[in-house]
């Protein structure tokens, strides 16, 4: 076969398979945008609760002035299982990234039943429980995980649905306090 005939068959084939790449990432936008169509953007919803493990008073006012990850979770969901070693790992670096992290426990029972599970899994990380789905309606989530990345004002920058790596939670985060 020809030269020529070769370098534009080669140049065809790497152009299909750009097209293909850019064709599966627009089908990957379009599906987080369909399943987060109902989460909160823009300003945060404010809520308070009591902090787990020693049931100290929180709200979301006092996460102001460092981006945050708002992470819903539930004791029964398989993919917050498989997340909780990079939710543990975020919290334990996050003072010296500058940043936060605050779990909510949506739909895992009261807080005698979040704290065996946190103590079961031998997790530490910032709960508020949300028994009833409470604050997990104020967010519009319908599903766990859900994650929430708001700046240091408390406006929503980020919004995910289901599985995020610790490397995706820590650009979004470095995104936000860098912008």
């Amino acid at each position: 076969m020809p030269d020529k005939i070769k370098r534009y068959l080669s140049r065809v084939r790497w152009f299909s398979i750009l097209l293909q790449l850019v064709l599966f990432a627009v089908i990957l936008f379009a599906i987080s945008a369909w399943q987060t169509r109902h989460a909160t953007r823009g300003n945060a919803p404010v809520f308070s609760g009591l902090l787990l493990p020693d049931k100290t008073p929180a709200a979301l006012q006092d996460y102001r002035g460092k981006p945050l990850l708002l992470y819903f979770w539930a004791s029964w969901c398989p993919v917050c299982k498989l997340e909780q070693d990079v939710i543990s790992a975020l919290v334990k670096s996050g003072a010296d990234n500058d940043f936060q992290v605050l779990t909510i426990a949506s739909w895992s029972g009261n807080e005698a039943e979040v704290m065996q599970i946190l103590q079961r899994e031998n997790l530490h990380f910032p709960v508020i429980v949300d028994q009833d789905g409470r604050i997990a309606a104020l967010y519009g989530v319908n599903s766990v995980p859900s994650s929430f990345v708001m700046d240091g004002q408390g406006v929503v920058q980020f919004v995910e649905q289901g599985y995020t790596t610790q490397a995706g939670f820590r650009w979004r985060l470095w995104w936000v306090k860098n912008n």
